[in-house]
């Protein structure tokens, strides 16, 4: 009878999984607690524009449809990259915010 090592016989009955599968790990977080994210002054800042700036308003406008913010969504990091352009958020904040 040959004996088989240990990890051999594991790998018959363990699953195995490709490093694709996790190419799309995103980090998913309520909205509620992206927007917890924001400072008080940075909220009052993206109100002020959003009747005055059609981008901001496009993106408030698809964050109030969401029910959770993909914190690695090429969209949330452009909006952010947006709001740090208009001087509404400092490049420190953006980086926390998306954290």
């Amino acid at each position: 009878m040959t004996k088989f090592p240990l990890f051999i016989i594991l790998l018959y009955f363990l699953p195995i999984t490709s490093f694709a599968e996790y190419e799309d790990n995103h980090r998913m977080i309520p909205i509620e607690t992206f927007k917890d994210r924001f400072t008080m002054g940075e909220l009052i800042a993206i109100s002020t524009a959003y009747s005055n700036d059609s981008y901001i308003h496009d993106a408030v406008s698809k964050l109030e449809r969401m029910n959770s913010v993909d914190l690695d969504s090429e969209l949330i990091k452009k909006d952010v990259n947006y709001l740090t352009s208009k001087s509404i958020l400092s490049q420190n904040r953006a980086r926390d915010i998306l954290k």
